[in-house]
C-alpha cells in the first residue's frame, strides 16, 4: 500500500515539472520588454500563462529595464545572458522574437535552425508594419531571413494594413479578427479580437519566387500547410509609409499602396520536420502596445486569451482547450457524415430525377405508341368496313353466280330436251321413211 501511494507520489511529481514548459522571450536583439511580465502574472492577468509555462528571458549582457526589473524581482521569470548560439536551444519548446532591432548572426541562424530542425519546436518571429515604433523595416528583414534560412515560404511584406471599421479609435489601431481554419478553431476558443497596433501583412513565396498575399487563393495550390490565423476585416487597406523612393525603406512585394479587402496579420507554416513557425505584423510583447493588451482606448480585447490559446497549443498542454477540441472534431465527424449523408442525398436524387426522366421517355413513348395504336385501329375499322362491303358484294356476286348457274341449268335442260325432242323426231321420221319405202317395195 505505502509503495503503491509512493509511487503515485513519484509519478504526480514527475507531471508537475512536465506541466511547466519552457517557453523563450528574445530581448537580446533590440526588442522592446513593454508588456511581456503580463504573460505570467496571474494576478493581474486571470489569463496568465504561469499556470503551465516557464518563462525565460533571453537578454544581451547589461540590459536592464522596469519590466524586467519587475520580473527578476518578483522571481516569476528567469534570466539567461547570452545570444541564441551561446544558449542551450534544446530545453525549449518555443522560443519568440518580438520584433527584433538586430540581424541574427550566422551562428544564431545556424542554431536556431538545429533546433527547429529537431521537430516539435514552435518558432514565432514577430515584426511590424513600414511604420514602425522603432524607426526601421529591421523586424520585417531579421523575420524573412530566419523564415528563409529555415525553408520556410510566409514573409512579412514592408507595407502597413490598415483597418477603416475595426480598430480601438483609428485606423492603424487594428482589432485583428481571429479567424483560424477549421482544424485549428480552438485557437479562437473565447478570443475574436486581437489588438495589432500598426501591423505589417503576411504573404507568401511561391515556387517561381512570386510574392503573393497570404490570404490570395493562389496559395492553397501550391501549399496545404500555410494557414492564416488572423486577419483584417473587408475593409482592410494597404498603406506604405517608406519606399525605395525616398530611400527609406523597401517597396511592397505581395501589397501595394491602396490594395483593398481582407490581409493576413498572422500565419502558421507547419514544416516537414514537425515544427512550426508563426509570423505575425505585431508582438506579443514590446512594439508601441503590445497584443496581449486587454483593452486599447475604451475598446474590449481578447488579447491574452488569445496568447495562452496559442501558447496552450505551443507547447502542446491544451487544458481548458481539450473539451473545446473535442467537441471541434464532434462536431467535424459531424460536418463529415452530413457531407456524406448530403452527397448520399444528392446522389439519389440525381438517381431520382434519372428514373423521372426515363418514365418521361416512356410516357413519352407510350403516348406515341398508343397515338399508333389509334391509328392501327382506325385502319383496321376501316379495313374491317372495307371487308364488309366486300363481303356484301361477294354474297350478291355469290346470288347472282348461283342465279346464273340456275339460268344455265335451265338453258341446258331445255337444250337437251330440245335435242331429245329433235332426235326422238329424227328416229320417228326415219322409222316413217322406213316404212314407207317398205310398202312400195311390197306392192
Amino acid at each position: 500500500m505505502r509503495l503503491g501511494i509512493a509511487i503515485f507520489l513519484v509519478a504526480a511529481l514527475v507531471a508537475a515539472q512536465q506541466i511547466y514548459v519552457p517557453i523563450l522571450a528574445d530581448v537580446a536583439h533590440g526588442e522592446a520588454t513593454k508588456g511581456l511580465d503580463r504573460w505570467v502574472n496571474s494576478t493581474a492577468n486571470p489569463d496568465a500563462i504561469s499556470d503551465f509555462a516557464k518563462l525565460y528571458v533571453l537578454v544581451s549582457p547589461g540590459l536592464s529595464d522596469p519590466t524586467l526589473d519587475r520580473l527578476n524581482k518578483t522571481k516569476i521569470a528567469t534570466f539567461i545572458v547570452g545570444d541564441l548560439s551561446t544558449v542551450d536551444l534544446s530545453q525549449f519548446k518555443v522560443i519568440i522574437l518580438g520584433q527584433p532591432q538586430k540581424p541574427l548572426t550566422d551562428a544564431e541562424l545556424a542554431a536556431l535552425k538545429k533546433w527547429f530542425d529537431e521537430g516539435g519546436k514552435v518558432l514565432w518571429c514577430a515584426a511590424d508594419s513600414d511604420y514602425p515604433a522603432q524607426g526601421s523595416e529591421m523586424a520585417q528583414e531579421v523575420c524573412n531571413d530566419v523564415a528563409e534560412y529555415l525553408g520556410a515560404h510566409i514573409r512579412l511584406d514592408y507595407v502597413s494594413v490598415e483597418d477603416s471599421k475595426h480598430n480601438a479609435g483609428a485606423g492603424y489601431r487594428v482589432v485583428g479578427v481571429i479567424d483560424p481554419p477549421p482544424n485549428l478553431a480552438f485557437l479562437g476558443f473565447m478570443a475574436q479580437r486581437v489588438l495589432f497596433h500598426g501591423p505589417g501583412v503576411i504573404a507568401v513565396v511561391l515556387p517561381n519566387g512570386t510574392w503573393v498575399p497570404a490570404t490570395s487563393p493562389v496559395v492553397p495550390k501550391y501549399y496545404n500547410n500555410i494557414a492564416v490565423i488572423a486577419r483584417t476585416t473587408e475593409n482592410g487597406v494597404i498603406v506604405e509609409s517608406r519606399t525605395s523612393a525616398d530611400g527609406k525603406g523597401r517597396d511592397g512585394k505581395a501589397h501595394k499602396a491602396g490594395d483593398r479587402g481582407v490581409f493576413a496579420l498572422m500565419a502558421v507554416e507547419f514544416m516537414p520536420s514537425g515544427s512550426v513557425l508563426i509570423l505575425s505584423g505585431e508582438t506579443p510583447y514590446g512594439g508601441y502596445e503590445p497584443g496581449v493588451a486587454p483593452v486599447y482606448y475604451g475598446v474590449p480585447l481578447d488579447g491574452p486569451r488569445f496568447f495562452r490559446n496559442l501558447m496552450l497549443w505551443a507547447t502542446g498542454n491544451y487544458r481548458e482547450l481539450s473539451t473545446f477540441i473535442a467537441q471541434t472534431q464532434a462536431t467535424a465527424a459531424m460536418s463529415n457524415q452530413l457531407a456524406t449523408l448530403a452527397a448520399t442525398t444528392g446522389n439519389l436524387a440525381n438517381d431520382v430525377a434519372a428514373l423521372k426522366s426515363t418514365a418521361n421517355q416512356l410516357n413519352s413513348q407510350v403516348g406515341q405508341l398508343s397515338g399508333q395504336v389509334g391509328q392501327v385501329s382506325s385502319q383496321v375499322s376501316a379495313l374491317s368496313s372495307q371487308i364488309s362491303q366486300l363481303n356484301q358484294k361477294i354474297d350478291q356476286l355469290t346470288q347472282q353466280l348461283n342465279a346464273a348457274v340456275a339460268e344455265a341449268n335451265n338453258a341446258k335442260t331445255v337444250a337437251f330436251i330440245g335435242t331429245a325432242l329433235a332426235l326422238i323426231f329424227a328416229i320417228i321420221a326415219a322409222v316413217l321413211a322406213v316404212r314407207r319405202g317398205g310398202g312400195r317395195e311390197t306392192r
